[in-house]
């Protein structure tokens, strides 16, 4: 029941973000030409109202009506749509794929590992403060462990889905794969409550991925993008906090304020000589070293 009330209100959030706005006859078409959710069933004010309902308690989006236009739903405020839209587009893959019909082999996606199957499950627990038993299996392990999470965030980066969340009681937060997961169980009588200084937003706010570090040490990066790959970086910033400080006929400086992992360094890496480090010394130190050990390998 979790999940098809998580699926309604994720239906109308990414009607409204595309339609701006409906009434509910307007809705109403929609959902009932999406018949793998609908059934071919029209839809009831009671079903709206849950949609609405979900939409805001579940993925943290008020939609309202506009009495003054002809009764038009309408998504209100910021509501961070552009975070809402990054996890919309990775939910919607399905139901894209299956109104596709004959176009499904000429509709190319990156594919996302098998670890979303898990995302439902995870989101229904956040919605509801309940903490989890988690099977996870990591890369260097033989076997997997059992483990008891509170699911405090989750967040896609390089294709794969991530949860932050706490383990076993511990101090610290901790990360783990959505693919690398065996089996997840919701602890339906055992709540837990976020602390309401937490703020997912600033807790990967100076990170490029999801590598994060317990005391961060913040850097200036600066990093001279050829000709070519710096429209790339204007129509897609590598980093909120991206401002491109240099601009020349053939090269331009977008400086950063990160802290350096090994997710920033492998994404420099991926743009080969394309770009340059420029500072702080000790990055650029770093990759320096990087490169000429990717050289002796082709040596």
């Amino acid at each position: 029941m979790e999940n098809l009330r998580f699926r309604h209100g994720m239906w109308l959030v990414n009607t409204l973000l595309n339609y701006k706005k409906l009434n509910r006859e307007e809705l109403n078409k929609l959902w009932v030409n999406n018949v793998d959710l609908s059934g071919g069933e029209e839809l009831t004010r009671n079903q709206l109202n849950r949609a609405i309902s979900s939409a805001l308690d579940v993925l943290g989006v008020s939609i309202e009506c506009d009495v003054k236009d002809r009764y038009r739903y309408y998504i209100s405020g910021d509501n961070s749509l552009k975070a809402t839209e990054l996890m919309l587009s990775s939910f919607s893959i399905n139901q894209l794929m299956t109104e596709g019909g004959n176009l499904r082999e000429r509709i190319l996606l990156e594919e996302v590992p098998s670890g979303q199957f898990f995302l439902p499950t995870i989101i229904e627990a956040m919605s509801k403060d309940k903490a989890m038993e988690l099977d996870y299996k990591k890369f260097s392990d033989s076997e997997p462990y059992t483990c008891f999470i509170e699911p405090y965030c989750v967040k896609l980066s390089q294709q794969r889905w991530y949860l932050l969340a706490r383990k076993n009681h511990s101090s610290h937060l901790q990360l783990f794969a959505l693919d690398r997961m065996q089996q997840l169980r919701i602890l339906e009588d055992v709540d837990f409550q976020i602390p309401e200084y937490f703020s997912s937003k600033d807790y990967f706010a100076h990170y490029f991925g999801v590598y994060t570090t317990i005391s961060p040490v913040i850097e200036t990066i600066q990093i001279k993008v050829n000709l070519f790959w710096r429209s790339y970086f204007r129509t897609l910033p590598l980093h909120p906090s991206q401002h491109e400080i240099e601009t020349h006929s053939d090269y331009s400086v977008f400086e950063y304020e990160l802290a350096i992992t090994p997710d920033l360094t492998n994404k420099f890496l991926e743009y080969g000589s394309s770009i340059e480090v420029l500072a702080p010394k000790s990055l650029r130190e770093q990759m320096r070293d990087l490169t000429a050990q990717m050289a002796l390998l082709y040596q």
